[in-house]
């Protein structure tokens, strides 16, 4: 069966926040590390850095909260203000995706079969 695949980037002159900075923000949060994350993710603890950063400088505000290294290593965890930025994502992108399928369903009422002879 087919179906559309709907990628929702958020903008500001340039991409920063999408489905992998998404999942990254969700590993750290189960995780409760950025270095679990990255590892989970098979990217660089700097990569992750430098996406984190680059979210928090265009919303504004704290993505999370950090607890440096030390005897038991550090934690990381989502603020107040991550986790709900990261819920109306999730919101918008599944309530885009919904549209997107209804939209296909309007143009490809059948599904799409190529009916055309070779």
């Amino acid at each position: 069966m087919l179906r559309p695949k709907t990628k929702i980037v958020i903008e500001n002159e340039n991409d920063f926040f999408g489905p992998g900075v998404a999942e990254l923000f969700r590993q750290i949060q189960e995780h409760g590390s950025i270095n679990m994350a990255a590892q989970a993710m098979h990217m660089s603890y700097s990569k992750c850095w430098k996406l984190i950063k680059r979210a928090e400088k265009v919303v504004g505000f704290p993505m999370l909260t950090r607890q440096i290294g030390g005897k038991n290593g550090g934690s990381s965890e989502l603020t107040d203000e991550g986790k709900e930025f990261l819920r109306r994502y999730h919101a918008m992108r599944q309530e885009i995706q919904t549209a997107s399928d209804d939209i296909f369903r309007k143009y490809f009422p059948d599904g799409y079969t190529n009916t055309e002879k070779g």
